[in-house]
């Protein structure tokens, strides 16, 4: 798994490539719950590159969804191929995250303010 942040008007765009599972999950949430605790209120995933993702990976993006709405933001997705929607789909995960078409869409919906 390679996990890279890009901060962009106060949004963190956070890309995975590879696989996100019992085996990276670990490093993963390392990184969201840092970014939480650096103040990080918006987190627009890049799943364009994401290969595979487990109950593990899910997990992590379930914390980051959970720390995003605790301080007031928000998490989306963007560029999921058919295989990672589909485990989202089952998961239930897409009433979590909205999945958006493509970056600048997720730009466009991270910068509305958060409904309640």
């Amino acid at each position: 798994m390679e996990l890279t942040v890009e901060k962009q008007d106060g949004i963190h765009i956070v890309r995975i490539a590879g696989r996100l599972d019992g085996t990276t999950s670990s490093a993963a949430e390392s990184e969201i719950v840092k970014l939480s605790e650096a103040g990080c209120r918006n987190f627009l995933f890049d799943l364009t590159e994401l290969e595979y993702i487990s109950s593990a990976g899910l997990r992590v993006m379930l914390l980051a969804a959970k720390k995003a709405r605790a301080a007031g933001g928000k998490a989306a997705v963007f560029g999921m191929n058919g295989t990672i929607r589909e485990i989202f789909s089952i998961s239930g995960f897409l009433t979590i995250f909205p999945d958006l078409p493509s970056r600048e869409e997720g730009l466009r919906h991270m910068a509305e303010p958060p409904q309640t």
